[in-house]
């Protein structure tokens, strides 16, 4: 249950960074300050399912549990925040959210996968960054630098998704299919580096 309250807490954390996103004019800044979504996220330890997916190959197998938990909270937040927030004057900014979203459900299935993939990878660089690097400035370059990345390259992330497909309110069969499709690309891209870090130190000790 705790897990759970976290995780819709993040869910509105990363809505928050997604409606400044979305109001934004320069992309850059938008970028930038989405990046306060994550932020808050590890600041105030809550729990993304992008961030739990990084570890997945070092828990046991029970920890899928956790995560799916963690998704289902993530979607309660996402999904709450943008349907509350359409009710408010920020519904002027209905229209961009849906061109934001048409853009994203015009992707093919492959495209989409590949662009959830690269995003898992940025999130997971943000996230381990931000847990190992000792270095106060280091640790929030970290958390703010992929996040920037991911947002100006258009990759995709299931969660901010969830929030922009629930504010221009497009759910139906299509959306949901594409979330999964994104959910699982962020998984696969999630367990690239630690994958590799495991792979590769094994190496060493033989």
């Amino acid at each position: 249950m705790k897990t759970f309250i976290r995780a819709v807490m993040a869910g509105i954390a990363i809505s928050v960074g997604g409606m400044i996103y979305l109001r934004a004019e320069n992309h850059v800044v938008g970028a930038f300050l989405f990046s306060l979504g994550l932020f808050t996220i590890y600041t105030f330890g809550l729990d993304l399912y992008t961030g739990k997916v990084c570890m997945i190959l070092n828990k046991p197998i029970k920890f899928l549990g956790t995560v799916l938990i963690v998704y289902l909270g993530n979607a309660v937040g996402t999904v709450g925040t943008g349907y509350i927030l359409r009710a408010t004057k920020q519904s002027q900014y209905l229209e961009h959210a849906s061109e934001v979203v048409a853009g994203k459900l015009a992707d093919s299935l492959f495209s989409t996968f590949i662009m959830a993939i690269m995003c898992g990878l940025l999130m997971c660089i943000a996230v381990l960054g931000f847990l190992n690097i000792k270095d106060g400035v280091g640790k929030y370059l970290a958390l703010i630098l992929p996040i920037m990345v991911f947002i100006l390259s258009g990759y995709e992330h299931s969660i901010a998704d969830m929030f922009y497909f629930s504010f221009a309110n497009v759910w139906g069969g299509k959306a949901l299919l594409y979330i999964n499709v994104i959910a699982l690309g962020n998984l696969v891209g999630g367990c690239i580096l630690p994958l590799v870090t495991k792979v590769t130190s094994g190496e060493e000790h033989h």
